[in-house]
């Protein structure tokens, strides 16, 4: 596997460097909305890193499950595969490959919002509130990460699997928001069946429980369901789909 080529042939690109210019300056705007802006709404005045995270959570959703799309599927979409595969024959080795480019991208990312979550908090607590709160770091590293890693799966695992941009931006970042609000309406109707298979297909939930540790067996299912399931199948696509 050589996933250095993978994560040189995106950022060569013109389109990944407008949407990584684009994704940098919304996680600022977001980090600096978070934790700027707390000590004037919130009782005590405080900043409070998790919650700064939180909303950086917001972009964070659709920015990596967006690079992970177009690292996945981008050269299927422009036919580019093709040459791809003449020049490296393994197509485990090239998709693995670009699994691991994606999953660095995405490291950086990551460590560069929690970074910014940081300063943007003791910025708004110690010279605009009335303190930064940084003892819910351990929640962060727990529960907002894990929830952030589901929709990097997620995908991951719609761009392996549809092998087309358009149909895996539509997949990665529809589905997660039409299975949040039929939640949402299940639990204002009060339909516990209805609730239950929508919490089967939940990632985001079930990340949360996971995260947090109070998961059961059944928070599993999503995770078999929505990204390892499509995955699989995309693996198998991805061997034996005829390029040209």
């Amino acid at each position: 596997m050589r996933p250095d080529i993978d994560l040189r042939g995106y950022l060569d690109t013109r389109g990944a460097t407008i949407v990584l210019t684009l994704s940098v300056l919304a996680i600022a705007a977001f980090a600096a909305l978070g934790g700027l802006i707390q000590p004037a709404v919130m009782p005590q005045g405080t900043s409070d890193v998790e919650f700064t995270f939180i909303v950086l959570t917001l972009p964070l959703s659709l920015i990596l499950p967006v690079i992970a799309v177009l690292m996945t599927a981008g050269e299927w979409s422009d036919s580019s595969i093709q040459n791809t595969f003449l020049q490296r024959p393994g197509r485990l080795g090239v998709l693995g490959s670009k699994v691991l480019a994606a999953l660095a991208v995405t490291v950086v990312l990551v460590a560069l919002a929690i970074g910014l979550a940081a300063a943007a908090t003791w910025i708004g607590g110690e010279l605009v509130g009335d303190g930064a709160v940084f003892s819910s770091f351990d929640s962060l590293l727990t529960t907002q990460l894990a929830v952030v890693g589901s929709a990097v799966l997620f995908g991951l695992a719609m761009g392996i699997l549809l092998q087309s941009t358009v149909l895996g931006l539509i997949a990665a970042i529809g589905l997660p928001f039409v299975i949040s609000t039929a939640s949402g309406l299940a639990m204002v109707f009060g339909s516990e069946t209805v609730s239950d298979v929508i919490r089967a297909v939940d990632l985001t939930a079930a990340a949360t429980a996971l995260g947090s540790g109070q998961a059961t067996a059944f928070e599993l299912l999503p995770l078999l369901l929505m990204v390892l399931l499509p995955a699989a199948l995309g693996v198998r696509r991805w061997n034996r789909r005829e390029v040209g």
